[in-house]
């Protein structure tokens, strides 16, 4: 059901001026634990500017420089950079960050090495010890941002003891049951609806003048026609008759009145609004998401009730339509529990009715002795005293009416009060977005490695390999402040770069479930390729020493293309904001997206791979060469 996208009001990724560098370092870890590694970057180079260097900021920023990066994006600047943020380490006391990082040193060192020579062979088997000897946290740290730097080779030996780790992790912490809360918007209490006020009618005031005058003019007469033993008892039971059926008519009209209000409250009324709201398509397809099958037609007032009654209540911009999503589809339960089991009739207001009906036939006899005595005037103006009884009755039942609708509002706004607890005691374990960060990045993970079983391939069968990620139609959106969008469905694409050409393997990932469908796999030479872009809209700003600032782009289209003209991929990034939502662009729009996809890392990759072709694969064992001679050389200065 796509109700809209969700924007969670959570400072995960908020600084401001004057926090302390715990907090930054706190902002940055965030950043780095949900998949925006160049955000974590400028944090932590700004910590290091200021001088707050501590063995954990320098492990944290080698991370972030290399996560998301291949070796041939780590200029000869950024190597600057790790190995100084490597030398500050090795100033302080050794501990677990100073070990993380001799771990990364030495397998950066060796990772691109293609002479496995024998002091080259022990050192990356010494590296792969402490590796495996690291906390489990660290190394999953390092095996995950450190992807696209380590070879084949490298991460063979590595993902050997822990691949069969990636499909397990990749469900825990409750995965199904918790996942699809990243998506539901805080749900926000609700407010009493009581009615307007009921209105005595015109018609009402002039049946209850009108009766009652008849009445008195009906008891003045009777001394002027001569008063009579018949016509005594006649106007003492009109009298005690219309008194008791008055007294219940009041009862019975207050059921009448009350019914009659509720019954205008759910009742269709399709031209209440001039225009469609933006509750309108929530109450509409929660209803049709509750089960409510062929009472559809029938919910149609108490929908139109809803509507109304949101509009009214919630027309402040700032009210996100999914934020009531909670009271419609509670509403829509209660609406197919009361078709199906209504209320009972109250044994009182049957009660009523017969007493009324008693006094209205003494009321009867009564005006029968009028007209039995002579009295033909007061048995006239007598009849027309029902008026005044009914005119009356209607009246007086406004009130006592009132009250019953006001206890009504009362008890469903305890009931909804009750659901509303509910319902926020259910998000309280609502996952991280840390969390999704880490479920995508496994899945991924699980998606590669089943490409390469499938593909009968292992680490070292590859150069090299891209995972982009794609929303999935219709699919829904949710992201705290400043982070990267997340969704319900992912389209996965990996492609395998080996030594004699490509394989793509094209996926539908239900995130909420894990669920990996619909594979699309290919397999194509290099010479296949006959070019690869990117067409984005966005904006790109330099800071004031004239270094480039994290972009902002809105829209961005990446296409592979064959020489047969046929487009084996096609990634879009969508950052504007579409569906049932307000927010505005600018709460989607994030520099984060480009990240999360994959888009720069894939482009320059696969450049090489349409303007190089086959040859891409010796000029990349040159780069990586070349990167890892001045790795050593700058490590060993």
């Amino acid at each position: 059901m796509h109700i809209g996208d969700v924007l969670h009001g959570v400072s995960y990724y908020t600084t401001m001026a004057g926090d302390p560098p715990e907090r930054k370092q706190e902002v940055a870890q965030a950043h780095l634990d949900g998949g925006n590694p160049r955000q974590a970057e400028e944090v932590l180079r700004a910590l290091f500017k200021e001088g707050h260097l501590t063995t954990e900021r320098a492990y944290l920023f080698v991370l972030s420089v290399l996560s998301g990066r291949s070796f041939i994006e780590i200029t000869a600047s950024l190597s600057d950079e790790i190995h100084h943020a490597m030398r500050i380490a090795e100033q302080h006391a050794r501990d677990q960050w100073r070990e993380a990082l001799e771990v990364i040193d030495i397998l950066l060192r060796y990772a691109h090495s293609e002479h496995y020579e024998e002091t080259v062979a022990r050192d990356l088997a010494t590296a792969l010890k402490q590796f495996s000897e690291l906390d489990e946290r660290r190394q999953n740290e390092i095996d995950q941002h450190l992807g696209q730097i380590l070879s084949g080779a490298v991460q063979e030996r590595i993902a050997g003891k822990r691949r069969y780790q990636v499909a397990e992790a990749r469900m825990s912490n409750d995965r199904v049951g918790r996942a699809w809360k990243f998506f539901e918007a805080n749900p926000r209490p609700p407010i009493i609806w009581s009615t307007p006020p009921i209105q005595a009618a015109a018609t009402e005031w002039r049946d209850a003048v009108i009766g009652s005058a008849a009445l008195i003019l009906a008891i003045a007469c009777v001394p002027v026609a001569g008063i009579a033993v018949g016509a005594v008892v006649g106007l003492g039971l009109i009298l005690a008759g219309g008194l008791l059926a008055l007294r219940y008519a009041i009862l019975t009209q207050t059921a009448v009145r009350h019914n009659e209000t509720l019954r205008a409250t759910y009742w269709p009324l399709p031209y209440w609004h001039p225009q469609e709201t933006k509750f309108d398509s929530l109450v509409d397809q929660c209803f049709r998401g509750g089960d409510i099958g062929a009472l559809w037609e029938f919910s149609a007032g108490h929908r139109e009730y809803l509507k109304r009654r949101l509009h009214q209540q919630y027309f402040d911009p700032q009210v996100y339509p999914g934020e009531m999503k909670w009271l419609v589809l509670w509403h829509a339960a209660r609406f197919v529990r009361q078709h199906y089991y209504p209320p009972a009739a109250l044994p009182k207001t049957s009660q009523a009715t017969t007493l009324r009906t008693v006094g209205l036939m003494v009321w009867g006899v009564g005006l029968a002795a009028l007209l039995f005595s002579g009295q033909f005037l007061p048995f006239l103006l007598g009849v027309g005293s029902w008026w005044g009884i009914r005119g009356i009755a209607r009246i007086a039942a406004l009130a006592p009416a009132q009250v019953l609708l006001d206890h009504d509002a009362a008890v469903l706004l305890a009931e909804e009060q009750a659901e509303h607890w509910r319902c926020c005691r259910m998000l309280d374990d609502r996952p991280t977005d840390a969390e999704m960060a880490r479920w995508l990045a496994l899945d991924k993970a699980f998606l590669r490695d089943d490409a390469l079983q499938r593909a009968d391939l292992r680490e070292r069968d590859l150069v090299t390999y891209v995972v982009l990620t794609e929303r999935a139609p219709f699919a829904r959106r949710g992201r705290v402040s400043d982070g990267p969008p997340r969704y319900e469905a992912y389209i996965v694409y990996v492609f395998l770069l080996t030594q004699y050409g490509m394989r793509t393997a094209r996926t539908y990932l239900d995130f909420l479930s894990g669920d990996a469908r619909n594979e699309h796999r290919q397999m194509f030479t290099y010479d296949a390729v006959a070019s690869v872009s990117v067409v984005e809209k966005g904006v790109r700003a330099f800071l004031p020493d004239g270094r480039p600032a994290i972009a902002e782009r809105s829209d961005r289209v990446f296409q592979l293309t064959l020489l047969n003209g046929e487009c084996i991929a096609e990634v879009r990034e969508k950052s504007r904001v579409t569906g049932n939502h307000q927010y505005g662009e600018s709460d989607f729009a994030t520099a984060s997206t480009a990240f999360a996809s994959g888009f720069d890392t894939a482009l320059r990759i696969l450049e090489a791979v349409a303007t190089e072709g086959r040859d891409w694969i010796v000029r990349d064992r040159e780069r990586r060469q070349r990167w890892s001679l001045n790795w050593r050389t700058s490590s060993d200065k």
